[in-house]
């Protein structure tokens, strides 16, 4: 067994001075005290937590408007027989007007002659200018037997909308398409490739645009599918049109001599962050006029006016570019 050891002088504990009714009371105050205070501790931990909460708690992102994004355009004044407005990264119509109705090209024919020529033949290959070349409408200055990179005979088919660089394109390029007629087969092909993007109105008799009679016409399509036709080149080679931004350039031949040209399209420097246009005119067309621009942060807008004047179409087009940019501004 342990033995434990106990001291003797073990002093014996205070007794209670105080009665037994007022420690009951004074108890009971001491309680009431820590259950408050528990209470408020629990109710600001509760509080704080909620608070905690909302402060981890997701924010939900709410999207600003974009303020590019403009409006179908009221009803605008063109001179034009049929226009078309389009907002490319937003794929919206912003104005419409006889739009799917066919109608003379004229020279922005030479959009598909170009587009055909870049995705079938090299840049860097060569075309001679022959008679049959220089038999078209309007003087380029060219000789026959002068050679072209087709590269040049394309800026020179679409920013001075020579004819004889167009039909020397396409003879060139109609070599690679079989026997036969090249210039023929060309023209069969700019039709095929119509077909396939999807372009129905658009059908071509030449490389040109140029009305074969008083009453036969080189080319027809609606102002919508000339849009969508720029649209295409726009999005998918744009290096295609953007010569025609310039006002004027040079062109060599391949033995380094050059010709200076200028752009058939007078509103270049009237037009904000121009892409891309292409002009045409004819007795049977009229003036007609497409062109690619960007409205900003990279928002081309396409705008399409066929059968108005010679002057008129270069009216047209800035009036609605103006009711574009007016679109944006904030209403009342």
């Amino acid at each position: 067994m342990n033995d434990y050891y106990i001291p003797d002088n073990i002093p014996e504990a205070p007794k209670n001075t105080l009665p037994i009714v007022p420690q009951l009371i004074v108890l009971g105050i001491v309680f009431v005290g820590i259950f408050s205070a528990l209470f408020i501790h629990f109710t600001l931990s509760g509080q704080n937590l909620e608070t905690a909460n909302a402060l981890t708690a997701p924010i939900a992102v709410v999207p600003l408007p974009d303020p590019l994004v403009p409006q179908k355009l009221a009803e605008v004044d063109v001179l034009a027989d049929a226009a078309y407005v389009f907002d490319v990264r937003e794929q919206r119509v912003l104005f419409s007007k006889n739009s799917d109705e066919p109608v003379p090209l004229a020279s922005i024919t030479k959009l598909m002659t170009s587009l055909l020529a870049f995705e079938l033949i090299e840049d860097d290959e060569t075309a001679a200018i022959t008679a049959q070349a220089l038999s078209q409408d309007g003087d380029s200055g060219f000789i026959v037997g002068e050679r072209f990179s087709v590269a040049a005979l394309q800026k020179l088919t679409l920013i001075p909308s020579s004819n004889d660089a167009a039909y020397a394109l396409g003879a060139a390029v109609g070599t690679l398409l079989g026997d036969g007629d090249p210039y023929g087969q060309f023209i069969a092909g700019m039709n095929i490739r119509a077909q396939e993007l999807g372009l129905s109105s658009l059908s071509f008799k030449n490389t040109t645009g140029l009305d074969i009679s008083s009453v036969e016409t080189g080319g027809i399509g609606s102002a919508k599918d000339v849009t969508f036709l720029m649209e295409y080149i726009l999005t998918h080679h744009p290096d295609i049109i953007a010569p025609t931004t310039r006002a004027a350039t040079r062109v060599y031949n391949t033995d380094g001599e050059f010709h200076d040209v200028e752009n058939t399209n007078d509103f270049i420097s009237r037009i904000p962050n121009l892409l891309g246009s292409k002009t045409g005119y004819t007795d049977l067309a009229g003036g007609n006029l497409t062109i690619a621009y960007d409205l900003g942060f990279n928002r081309p807008i396409i705008i399409t006016v066929l059968g108005s004047s010679r002057q008129g179409r270069f009216t047209d087009v800035t009036r609605l570019v103006a009711a574009v940019e007016e679109s944006l501004q904030p209403t009342e």
